[in-house]
C-alpha cells in the first residue's frame, strides 16, 4: 500500500518532483562528464603507451659481462615481462639477400635476439627456431619480400689474409609492424647469434657445419658470457621499479619512465579533482534533497498520521519519503544518463586530440553507469534517512487533534 501512497503523492505534485530530479541530473551530469574526460584520456594515453612495446623496453647503456645465471636471476622478478641476453653489437650483424647465396643486392641486418613472449613480435608469430626468423619492415621493404619468404643470410669473417663467408637460409615466419623497429633488422634465435659471434670470433659451429678453431662456446666448449640483454618490463608501472634495481646494480640505462610518470601523474591529478567536485556536488545535492524530503513529510504530516491511525506501522511511514527519494533518484538518473550521452557525442566530435590518433576523448564504459547508479540511489537513501526518521515519529492521534 505504502509505495501506491508515495508514488500517488508524487503524481499529484510533480512539479516539485520534476525540479528534484533536474535538481540531481544537474549535479550527475557534470560529474559523469568530468570522469568521462579523465577516464578517456587517460585511458587513450596509456593505451597508446602499451600498444608501442618501446614504452616497457629499457635499454642497457654500454657491454658489460653478464652470465647466464646472472641473467636468469634478473628475468625470475615480476616486473620483468622479457628477457633474452645479447651477443656483442659488432658481431650481432648479418648480410642478407632476397635469395640464398646471394652476391648482389646485400642489406647489412641487426640480428636481434628474440624468443617467446617477445613484445616486438606480431600476435600468432610461429615460435622462432632454428633458421625462422622475423624481419622489420624496413629490411623487408629493402628485399622486397613478405612472410613466408625464404632469405639469404651471410655473414663474413676475417682470418689473416683471407676472407671467409658461410651462408645460410633464413624463413620469414613474420614480418615486424613498421612502427616497431625503425631499422634493417633480424629477429633471430638466440642460438643463431651465438653461432654467428663464435664464427666472427674463428671458432667452429658444428651444427651448422661452419669450420674453424675447436671449442665453440655455442657447443659447450667454452665459457660464454653476454655483452648486454633486451629486457622489457612487465607492465607501465614497473618501469619504474625495474630502471631502479638496474640502477642500484651500476648498470646504466634508459626507459620511457618520464613519459610513463607524466601520464600517472596526470591521473592522479584528474582524480583529485573529480574526487573533490563529486564529494562538494554530492555532499549539496544530498542536503538539498534531505531537507525537501523533510519538509514534505512535515507538509504531510496531518495526512501521514490519519494513515497511521488507519493502521499503518511506523516502518511504512519510514518508507513513505525513502520511496519518493528512489523515484526522484530513478527520474534523475535516466536524464543524467541522456544529459551525458548526448555531451560525449559533442565533446568526442568537436574536440578531438590530434595526439590520441582518433581515440576518444570522453568515453564510460558499462560499469561506471552502474557504478553511477549505485552511488545515487545510495544518496537517495541517506537522503531520506532523516526525512524517513521524522515520519516514524509522527503519532496517529496527531491528525484527530487537529480534525
Amino acid at each position: 500500500m505504502m509505495p501506491r501512497l508515495a508514488f500517488a503523492d508524487m503524481r499529484h505534485e510533480w512539479q516539485m518532483f520534476l525540479c528534484y530530479a533536474i535538481a540531481l541530473a544537474a549535479v550527475l551530469a557534470p560529474l559523469m562528464v568530468l570522469y568521462g574526460l579523465k577516464y578517456g584520456v587517460v585511458t587513450s594515453l596509456t593505451s597508446q603507451l602499451l600498444a608501442d612495446p618501446a614504452n616497457r623496453e629499457i635499454l642497457v647503456i654500454g657491454n658489460r659481462d653478464y652470465e647466464r645465471d646472472w641473467l636468469a636471476d634478473l628475468s625470475e622478478r615480476p616486473e620483468v615481462g622479457f628477457l633474452m641476453p645479447r651477443t656483442r653489437s659488432i658481431a650481432a650483424t648479418l648480410y642478407t639477400s632476397a635469395e640464398v647465396g646471394g652476391r648482389t643486392g646485400l642489406e647489412l641486418a641487426e640480428l636481434v635476439p628474440s624468443g617467446p613472449g617477445d613484445p616486438l613480435l606480431p600476435p600468432g608469430t610461429p615460435p622462432l627456431q632454428g633458421h625462422r626468423v622475423a624481419i622489420s619492415h624496413a629490411l623487408a621493404q629493402a628485399l622486397d619480400v613478405a612472410a613466408g619468404a625464404t632469405i639469404g643470410g651471410t655473414a663474413i669473417r676475417q682470418i689473416g689474409e683471407a676472407r671467409q663467408r658461410v651462408d645460410l637460409p633464413l624463413e620469414v615466419a613474420a614480418v615486424l609492424p613498421q612502427r616497431a623497429f625503425q631499422r634493417k633488422a633480424v629477429l633471430a634465435p638466440l642460438d643463431l647469434l651465438e653461432a654467428v659471434e663464435d664464427y666472427r670470433d674463428g671458432l667452429a659451429v658444428p651444427r651448422y657445419g661452419w669450420e674453424g678453431e675447436a671449442g665453440s662456446r655455442s657447443d659447450g666448449g667454452r665459457a660464454r658470457s653476454y655483452a648486454s640483454f633486451r629486457i622489457y618490463a612487465s607492465s607501465l608501472e614497473a618501469v619504474g621499479p625495474l630502471v631502479d634495481h638496474l640502477t642500484a646494480q651500476g648498470i646504466e640505462v634508459r626507459s620511457q619512465v618520464a613519459e610513463i610518470e607524466a601520464v600517472q601523474r596526470l591521473d592522479t591529478s584528474l582524480g583529485h579533482i573529480f574526487t573533490i567536485v563529486a564529494g562538494l556536488g554530492g555532499i549539496g545535492y544530498l542536503l538539498a534533497l534531505g531537507a525537501s524530503l523533510w519538509s514534505n513529510v512535515e507538509r504531510k504530516q496531518r495526512d501521514l498520521s490519519v494513515i497511521r491511525f488507519l493502521g499503518l506501522s511506523a516502518a511504512d511511514l519510514v518508507r513513505f519519503p525513502m520511496l519518493q527519494a528512489f523515484g526522484v533518484a530513478t527520474g534523475g538518473l535516466v536524464m543524467a544518463f541522456g544529459l551525458y550521452l548526448a555531451a560525449e557525442s559533442v565533446i568526442n566530435a568537436v574536440f578531438a586530440v590530434p595526439a590520441l590518433e582518433g581515440q576518444a576523448v570522453c568515453v564510460l564504459q558499462p560499469v561506471h553507469y552502474l557504478i553511477a547508479a549505485g552511488a545515487t540511489l545510495a544518496a537517495a537513501a541517506v537522503a531520506s534517512a532523516l526525512a524517513g526518521w521524522r515520519a516514524s515519529l509522527i503519532e496517529p492521534a496527531e491528525g484527530m487533534r487537529n480534525v
